[in-house]
């Protein structure tokens, strides 16, 4: 082999690596949120489900207990961090009641909050995309508001209102809560739920990062790794229910991308 045909096949060789590094790349993945986020430390659970399905990534939070988007828009450690990192994915997690509050507590907390989260996103992260994270409904419901006293109807005004900023700021839903009243409908046996009717048990975080991996990567988790579900059975449902509601039309139609 002459020396020139070697050096074009050695260069050939480099650029065909440096090629396949690039599409491998490792996706950066910011999540902001509440306990609801870092409970049993939810995005460590979808770190490890989406490479133990192949995908390179790394996964930071930012969480804080009780905190409302409004309370988030205020820390500083979320604004250094849209200024000193770049992020191909951030999902922005609310307070479960941020979606019950009337009118003018939204016009004058959540929205403004949610315009200076999202302004300083689009200025800083030009090139990630951003998610919200619909919550899930309280076991028994809001029992603070007679509207809410249920499950369903709690859900409905989550929905709702996540629906409505889908559609105010243009931003995709990952519809978790849907996703967990249907399994738990499903399947009642399963108890998504700790003792305080409220946060998730492991399988229920389990559920919300399985969910999660559905809508981000648009693949089913099926095959994925059980992590600490005992129940080898328990993980395989959970999968495979997450993974069958990428089809489903609520599911598509909120975590599209709006036009």
């Amino acid at each position: 082999m002459s020396k020139a045909v070697l050096g074009c096949f050695t260069l050939l060789l480099a650029l065909c690596l440096f090629s396949c590094s690039e599409s491998r790349k490792t996706t950066r993945i910011l999540f902001v949120g509440n306990s609801y986020t870092y409970r049993n430390n939810m995005p460590k659970l979808f770190e490890q489900i989406a490479k133990s399905k192949g995908e390179k990534l790394r996964v930071t939070h930012i969480t804080r207990g009780k905190y409302t988007f409004y309370l988030q828009s205020k820390r500083q450690k979320l604004y250094r961090a849209l200024k000193s990192a770049d992020w191909d994915v951030i999902v922005l997690q609310g307070s479960s009641r941020d979606m019950l509050r009337d009118s003018t507590r939204f016009k004058k907390r959540t929205y403004p909050a949610l315009d200076k989260m999202l302004g300083m996103i689009r200025e800083n992260q030009k090139h990630a995309k951003v998610y919200f994270y619909m919550t899930w409904p309280y076991r028994k419901g809001d029992r603070m508001h007679q509207q809410f006293s249920n499950p369903d109807t709690m859900l409905r005004a989550v929905a709702s209102g996540y629906r409505n900023l889908k559609k105010r700021y243009k931003v995709p839903v990952i519809p978790v809560g849907k996703v967990w009243r249907n399994y738990a409908l499903t399947y009642p046996e399963t108890d998504l739920y700790t003792a305080d009717n409220s946060h998730p048990s492991f399988e229920g975080s389990y559920l919300v990062a399985c969910t999660m991996y559905s809508a981000i990567y648009g693949k089913t988790p099926v095959g994925a790794d059980r992590l600490a579900i005992f129940n080898p059975g328990e993980s395989t449902r959970i999968q495979q229910f997450t993974g069958k509601q990428i089809g489903k039309k609520y599911f598509r139609d909120l975590v599209r991308d709006s036009i």
